[in-house]
């Protein structure tokens, strides 16, 4: 005996094979946008490259350029060797973009070329967050760059990093061996994790294996270690602003911030025998 499928059985499987080829049909599609939305900026920029290689007439007669606020506009034009009047289509933008990526305080050079006669450059500088002790005519930046500031007018405002490790140094990226490395990276912490502490901090040091900090306000001695927790900074960070922690400070108090979860403050003698009587 052979069965027949019942109408409702054949209209079930045309059902779920009709769904099942909608949604063959949606996956592809989704795909389809998802890659042309991927390759849309490449496709634009190489028809723009292109339309403008094969515009000979298009010469560049407005060099745009957005500075950051440590390299005026004028240096910036030299350090890209562009001029107006030449040809658009003859200047590489990557080319340029390196070359004034090269300077030291630029972090990032965008530069775009704007048919039919604008070339536009973009600049990002980068941040100086501290002044090198041992050669006050270098900074370093957030990302640990050494930048040149002998003439920066802030650099008074910004704390010392201190080693006592001779080596000799060069503008560009730290090396791996920089003794300062560490020093500066711990730095970059606190700012991240606190911009109103890192302001306070007139020097941040590793002498002899010995890590500490100077605060200015109040006038603070601070016990650190490397690889820091950043709870431990966090609440130093509170306790400054706590109204009985800096009734019993001095300027010879010490926050030792090495033991993890804790901030141990060293009273000095006297001042602990007047807590004692009071």
């Amino acid at each position: 005996m052979v069965s027949k499928p019942t109408p409702l059985a054949s209209k079930l499987r045309r059902d779920q094979k009709s769904s099942k080829t909608k949604y063959i049909l949606l996956a592809i599609a989704s795909l389809v946008v998802l890659l042309l939305v991927a390759f849309s900026g490449q496709f634009v920029k190489r028809g723009m490259h292109a339309l403008v290689a094969k515009n000979s007439s298009w010469t560049c007669g407005t060099i745009q350029i957005h500075p950051g606020v440590e390299i005026p506009t004028d240096s910036i034009l030299v350090l890209s060797a562009c001029s107006s009047g030449e040809r658009l289509g003859e200047y590489s933008t990557a080319t340029i973009e390196q070359r004034l990526e090269r300077h030291p305080w630029i972090q990032d050079a965008v530069v775009v070329r704007h048919p039919p006669d604008v070339l536009k450059i973009t600049i990002t500088e980068r941040v100086c967050v501290g002044i090198l002790r041992d050669s006050p005519d270098f900074g370093v930046s957030e990302d640990l760059y050494i930048l040149p500031c002998s003439d920066k007018p802030w650099v008074n405002k910004l704390p010392w990093i201190s080693v006592n490790a001779p080596f000799v140094r060069q503008l560009g990226a730290l090396t791996s061996n920089d003794p300062l490395l560490p020093v500066a990276t711990e730095l970059t912490r606190v700012r991240q994790i606190s911009i109103a502490l890192a302001n306070n901090i007139a020097e941040l040091y590793r002498v002899d294996g010995h890590w500490g900090a100077v605060l200015m306000n109040p006038v603070l001695s601070v016990t650190i270690g490397p690889g820091l927790p950043a709870e431990n900074w966090i609440a130093l960070d509170q306790l400054l602003s706590d109204e009985q922690f800096q009734d019993r400070l001095d300027s010879n108090s010490i926050v030792d911030l090495r033991l993890p979860g804790f901030v141990t403050l060293q009273v000095p003698p006297q001042r602990a025998e007047e807590s004692k009587s009071s």
